[in-house]
């Protein structure tokens, strides 16, 4: 982008976008299982003890998770089913919370997870559930001002593909 254009926006977004005020917008924007991951991989600490890690968008708001924890080829591969629980209540509550369906010897995988801290700030695993915390991931990235703007956020999946649905709002 023309780092006059970028100027300019970031200067209407510091300032609340007073020159678009009223404008509202809903965005459906659906999120390939290959872009997932690249956005996965790449924002992934090199410190995290997970391996191998691959998220797959199945239909009925469910993802199916593998990985494998350390760089070790002895230790087999996990798979783990975490269906989404609980959406977003924008703007107070930004949480996307996410049940693990796995059952077996595999329901270890949550507290595996959290006592090696995997999770990045704004990530947090709670008994069977992972609760994230989307504004403090935003902030993390410099996004957070973006929230003051969103309505809604809703996360869905079909096989193969997220959807995410955005309302957005200049007040």
């Amino acid at each position: 982008m023309d780092e006059r254009i970028e100027r300019v926006l970031r200067r209407q977004l510091a300032d609340g976008f007073p020159d678009i005020r009223g404008a509202q917008a809903a965005v459906t924007l659906p999120v390939s299982e290959q872009l997932l991951n690249e956005l996965i991989a790449e924002t992934l600490p090199a410190s995290a003890p997970i391996a191998e890690l691959h998220v797959t968008p199945e239909p009925g708001d469910r993802f199916t998770v593998r990985f494998r924890v350390g760089s070790s080829t002895l230790l087999p591969r996990m798979k783990i089913v975490l269906a989404v629980e609980a959406q977003p209540d924008l703007p107070s509550l930004p949480i996307l919370v996410l049940r693990l369906e796995t059952t077996g010897l595999l329901m270890l995988a949550g507290p595996v997870l959290r006592l090696l801290n995997a999770f990045p700030a704004g990530v947090a695993v709670k008994d069977d559930r992972i609760h994230i915390d989307l504004r403090a991931l935003a902030d993390r990235r410099g996004l957070a001002s973006y929230f003051d703007h969103l309505d809604q956020l809703r996360v869905n999946t079909a096989s193969g593909v997220v959807v995410l649905t955005v309302h957005l709002r200049i007040l």
